[in-house]
């Protein structure tokens, strides 16, 4: 016999998602990210960054593929603004538009 106390078990009746606090989405245009770029992680089907931001955060992100060609240019660490500056319509489907700027001393 079992003797542990057994818990009922009740479905809840909201899910809400939960996302990493350090992971940024470009969501509309204008929206932007600048910082130290400090890593590039190559996965089997997505690359995710790392940037450590002027506020001392670090946020990930993952790319696409008009980001990745663009990212592909610089090799951490070095300094980066990234913003998307719309979207548009490819035969694929929608395709977020970013501009990236390195920073210079």
């Amino acid at each position: 016999m079992n003797n542990q106390k057994q818990t009922q078990l009740r479905q809840p009746k909201n899910w809400q998602p939960v996302e990493s606090a350090n992971f940024y989405r470009f969501v509309k245009p204008n929206d932007s990210i600048e910082g130290l770029f400090i890593e590039r992680q190559t996965g089997e089907k997505m690359t995710f960054y790392k940037f450590k931001t002027f506020d001392n955060k670090e946020i990930k992100f993952h790319g696409s593929k008009q980001l990745d060609d663009l990212l592909s240019q610089f090799v951490p660490p070095c300094y980066l603004k990234i913003t998307l500056v719309g979207e548009s319509e490819t035969a694929n489907g929608i395709m977020k538009i970013f501009e990236v700027c390195k920073g210079e001393n």
